[in-house]
């Protein structure tokens, strides 16, 4: 099969995952980078292993044309769109893609809720988008689930998420029982911005007991004076930390019993991965979308919603029962024993097969 993949600018996440698309036989694999870089983003572009090429950057009259030719040369059987629906030149590939008559599928995170006339113009251009896809290859079995709802038929939706190598991550010794006298140690790591909901943490903190538990939170963000107010007016015994480096914030972990995601909207959030392969148990509210692969069973952790007597609740479980924290912090660790990108590849590459042979079955979900 020849298979060509289109991407917005891959994060190092997506990068895992390509680089295993690459690797399986069978497959002659084109990445191509609809664009040269992220805005707001610092990695930079991640070239992919295997063959790369770039979007043609073309506009004006004949633009449609010009990427209708570039999608015929590459003379794919198949083709998987991952770059953003609300670019122009998302649409643009789209529309060629559609008109090539090669089946193709839209890649991606599910759209945040948002109101508001921008929430009409998103939708508009995400339905624009999808009546020309033949199925979508989404991220996390919540994030395939709600669009398979946007779809509305029988057109297919699968589930491949985001992937990092956790070698390293099992060596870390698995959380304990707090000894005597020891608080029971929560940690979160996330962008001090509205979205992560780390206000509601810190409302919710105040429902706690005092006393037996602490807080650590790592990163930055345009927030962070507004959370340290809110600590600081209710005396919690919360700490703000400045962010680690990338290749050293595996360090953040050990010492810790529980690992808190209060995000308000989460299209995947690796962070829960990266806690669970620590063997922490997790708390995460029902919007941060990777909750749904690894905590809907309850024993590594808790779904909850984004409120904070919600989340003061689930916080309350660990506190409760310290003696099961070593128990749930090796069910942490079992639930991502399978996330492995040679898996989500497999997938990936069993969906587009599915799309490429035309046929009349129904694809297994």
């Amino acid at each position: 099969m020849k298979l060509g993949v289109i991407v917005h600018c891959p994060s190092p996440h997506q990068k895992v995952l390509l680089d295993h698309l690459a690797r399986v036989d069978d497959t002659d694999v084109v990445v191509a980078y609809a664009y040269g870089g992220s805005p707001n983003r610092n990695w930079g572009t991640p070239m992919a292993e295997g063959r790369t090429v770039m979007v043609p950057a073309v506009s004006g009259l004949g633009a449609g044309r010009r990427l209708d030719a570039w999608v015929a040369d590459l003379d794919r059987d198949v083709w998987v769109l991952g770059s953003a629906f609300t670019y122009s030149r998302t649409q643009a590939l789209a529309a060629s893609l559609h008109r090539s008559g090669k089946p193709w599928a839209y890649l991606g995170e599910p759209p945040r809720p948002r109101g508001g006339i921008h929430a009409l113009v998103r939708d508009w251009l995400l339905r624009r988008v999808l009546s020309r896809c033949d199925g979508v290859i989404a991220t996390g079995v919540e994030s395939a689930r709600r669009y398979r709802r946007l779809l509305g038929d029988a057109r297919p939706a699968t589930s491949v998420s985001y992937y990092i190598p956790l070698d390293g991550w099992s060596d870390l010794p698995l959380a304990r029982t707090p000894a005597d006298g020891e608080p029971i140690r929560f940690l979160a790591l996330s962008q001090l911005i509205e979205r992560k909901g780390l206000d509601v943490l810190i409302e919710a903190c105040g429902l706690l007991p005092r006393g037996g538990w602490s807080v650590d939170i790592y990163g930055e963000g345009p927030e962070r004076q507004a959370l340290q107010r809110m600590i600081d007016a209710r005396g919690l015994p919360v700490t703000l930390h400045r962010p680690l480096p990338f290749a050293t914030r595996m360090t953040a972990f050990p010492g810790h019993h529980g690992f808190v995601f209060p995000s308000r909207w989460d299209g995947w959030g690796m962070a829960l991965v990266e806690a669970l392969a620590a063997g922490l148990p997790v708390i995460a509210t029902d919007t941060v979308m990777s909750a749904h692969d690894f905590l809907a069973d309850g024993r590594a952790g808790w779904i909850t919603r984004c409120d904070p007597p919600s989340i003061a609740a689930a916080m309350r479980r660990l506190l409760d029962d310290p003696a099961a924290i070593p128990q749930r912090s090796r069910a942490a660790r079992d639930a991502v024993e399978g996330f492995r990108p040679e898996v989500g590849a497999a997938e990936f590459v069993r969906f587009c097969r599915y799309m490429a042979n035309s046929p009349t079955a129904d694809f297994d979900q």
